[in-house]
């Protein structure tokens, strides 16, 4: 369970709840998203349904959290327990790009994380972790929480005691509080800038227990003149001590965060937003103490013909380590003009007002040539130069996308720039941000600056294309990293039963270490007659050290299928499925050689209504499987399953089951067997639920690495559709 998150963020405490003398603790990941749909976990034995993911975007200014977004399981993405492995349907953007005017920063955007919260298996542990959660509604507008948590798991046991409020005073206006104090270290925390290939442990720095607090309040004024929505006000005050654990929340240990925020619709055609943030750092042993507040106020007026929009931004940061730091203080204005609806003018200028200087005027035009395609040009000059740009838009599905020349006269010399990037509404799913540019200068030629798109269109019935891109480049004293990832692919549907789909995707980064990454998916479906299916996957993956030609991780995973399911003869149904696995994942924590592993499985299942109430259902898999750790030798097992089962509709919706199943492995000469029992109820047609007992002690997953662990009772929730 977690404390109430609200878009002020929150100490985002997690609590596991266990039984008595459970071998588990929890471990966070957080990876700095590449731009990519491949990501690996720091841990190979992540407890199988345990993970949580979320898509974080973060503030690139105070660290705040502006969004997070859960994401589902073979919806969002799939997970590869064994290997840490994390597919994401669709590559994840590195940044996301703001609505402001005012962007001092050379890549604009605020960098998107990915948070995986997940448990681990552990050994030799006799210790316990138990934890609670309640939560009270009282009436219509008051609710209150409380959490505690007590973990012994680590060689330092952990406490917290958190409580929680809520005051609802109207549809969108409310007051929440909370406050919690921890004692020792919940959990492990890891950092992975280069999508999981490599992870730095967060250490806890100096004492670790401490207390932390938030008050925030969402006000909507209009409420309370009958004009919900058009006049909002928001504040929040969030201080963690240093001392202070809770997961999802090591990057704000040691900080003092206010922030006030406003929203005004004060006509049809004006708003007014506005936003002040103060961030206090506390000194560490590894960060100076330091504070950084911006604030920013923004007025939009439009018309039919034509817009204003004025920006002002104040800003401040200082630092024990840069004690001469001063303010500085900026405004824009941007002019709109349509004086037909073919063409419209956009006039801008930047003036720094205090501090240093960086000052810029533009001049743009738009002519919209076709529906979905304009032409534009413009040209700036100003503190750092001059310049001049032409250039293309596409449009398609409310979204831009568009290609430019550019050519610079600035301080740091002539240069001649090629612009590919994109421009679209920033809302809950964009994926819009920054732009690519290809350049040769006086000083050399280099790349930098953020591209990132993904558009997926239907060209024809049945027929879908996806296209995406990110190119991300640091270039600072000392160090230049650039990141590119490509992505596209399509899938086709036909109504007489054929589906197929592929994705193919590379990633390339550069920097402290040269890698490569190659993705492919594949899917196929095809029905062969309407009593047989032919299923297909094939994924493949490879990533490579640039320098040396050496993997750092790869996988080939491919299976086919074929499903037998007639239409006049129901009561008997097989499946039979191959599958072949070859990976090689990075090396687990404490640990410094990678694991191998090559595997071939084939089963076979298939159920039989014997009567109406009487069903037998039987399952055969066969695995060989080649392991390799290191430099130690490797090693093969021959592992056979067998399970027969027969269920009973004994009466009305309940249904008793045995099962009789069989584990051999060759090479240990080893042969285990036993029975199951279990009964089911179903309330409603398609759902049930089974409790029973097992009295083997393995898996009936025929991919599993058995433990030995599955003996005992069990509860199981089925459904069909």
């Amino acid at each position: 369970k977690s404390l109430s998150k609200t878009q002020y963020g929150s100490p985002d405490t997690q609590v596991a709840v266990f039984g008595a003398e459970v071998k588990q603790v929890q471990v966070s990941d957080q990876l700095r998203a590449t731009g990519g749909s491949l990501y690996y976990l720091s841990r190979r034995e992540v407890i199988e349904g345990s993970e949580q993911v979320d898509i974080v975007v973060r503030d690139k200014n105070t660290g705040l959290v502006l969004s997070r977004a859960r994401q589902q399981q073979n919806v969002d993405y799939t997970i590869k327990y064994d290997g840490g492995r994390v597919l994401f349907a669709r590559p994840i953007a590195s940044v996301v790009e703001d609505d402001v005017l005012i962007n001092p920063n050379i890549l604009p955007g605020n960098p998107v994380f990915i948070e995986v919260d997940y448990e681990a298996r552990e050994d030799s542990l006799e210790e316990t972790a138990y934890g609670a959660r309640a939560h009270q509604q009282i009436g219509d507008h008051v609710a209150v929480g409380g959490t505690y948590v007590k973990d012994e798991l680590d060689a330092q046991s952990y406490e917290l005691t958190g409580v929680d409020a809520e005051l609802r005073l109207g549809k969108n206006t409310r007051v929440v509080a909370e406050y919690a104090t921890s004692e020792g270290s919940n959990s492990i925390v890891n950092f992975s800038d280069d999508g999981g290939i490599s992870f730095t442990e967060v250490a806890a720095d100096g004492t670790r227990e401490g207390d932390a607090w938030k008050l925030g309040l969402e006000l909507d004024v209009g409420e309370w003149f009958a004009k919900p929505d058009r006049y909002q006000l928001g504040f929040f005050h969030k201080r963690l001590e240093p001392g202070f654990r809770s997961n999802g929340n090591y990057l704000e240990a040691g900080t003092d965060k206010s922030g006030v925020n406003l929203s005004l619709r004060l006509s049809d055609r004006d708003t007014l937003r506005g936003k002040y943030e103060l961030v206090q750092t506390d000194a560490t042993g590894s960060v100076p103490e330091s504070e950084e507040d911006i604030g920013t106020l923004q007025w939009q007026h439009a018309r039919g013909r034509w817009g204003l929009t004025l920006e002002a931004q104040s800003r401040d940061q200082q630092s024990a380590a840069l004690p001469d730091a001063e303010r500085s203080t900026l405004a824009a204005a941007d002019l709109r003009l349509s004086p037909t609806d073919a063409l419209t003018v956009n006039l801008k200028h930047q003036q720094s007002i205090s501090g240093e200087k960086n000052n810029q005027s533009s001049l743009a035009a738009k002519y919209q040539l076709l529906s979905s395609l304009a032409l534009q040009a413009s040209a700036a000059a100003g503190s750092e130069g001059s310049s001049a740009l032409g250039g293309a838009v596409l449009k398609l599905g409310g979204k831009e996308f568009y290609v430019n020349q550019r050519m610079d006269d600035s301080r740091a010399g002539k240069s001649t720039t090629t612009v590919v990037g994109t421009q679209a509404p920033v809302g809950k799913h964009s994926k819009v941000y920054s732009e690519y540019q290809w350049e040769r200068a006086d000083s050399g030629d280099k790349n930098m600056s953020v591209l990132g798109a993904q558009r997926q269109w239907e060209a024809f019935k049945g027929f879908e294309v996806l296209l995406s891109g990110e190119y991300a480049s640091t270039d600072s004293a000392g160090q230049d990293a650039s990141h590119l990832a490509l992505a596209g692919g399509f899938s086709y549907a036909h109504g007489r039963g054929f589906k197929f789909s592929t994705r193919e995707e590379i990633r390339k980064d550069t920097g402290s270490q040269d890698q490569t990454q190659l993705l492919t998916t594949n899917k196929l479906e095809l029905k062969l007659n309407p009593d047989f299916t032919l299923l297909g996957k094939l994924r493949y993956s490879q990533t490579q050290d640039d320098n040396t030609s050496e993997d750092l991780a790869f996988f080939t995973e491919f299976n086919v299928g074929l499903a037998y399911r007639p239409v006049k003869f129901d009561r008997f149904n097989a499946l039979a499925k191959y599958t072949y696995l070859d990976q090689m994942g990075p090396a687990e924590l404490g640990q410094i050689e990678s694991f191998t592993s090559e595997s071939d499985v084939a089963s076979l299942e298939f159920s039989l209504d014997l009567t109406r109430k009487l069903e037998w259902v039987d399952k055969i898999a066969f695995k060989r499987e080649t392991e390799l750790v290191g430099s130690l030798p490797s090693q093969t097992t021959h592992t056979l399953l067998w399970i027969n089962r027969l269920n009973w509709n004994f009466w009305r919706q309940f249904d008793l089951a045995a099962e009789y199943r069989i584990r051999s492995q060759q090479e240990a000469d080893d042969r285990k067997q036993g029975f199951l029992t279990e009964l089911m109820w179903r309330p409603v047609k398609h759902f049930g639920v089974g409790a029973g007992y097992n009295f083997t002690d393995f898996s009936d997953n025929e991919f599993a690495d058995n433990d030995y662990s599955t003996h005992g009772w069990f509860i199981r929730i089925q459904a069909t559709y």
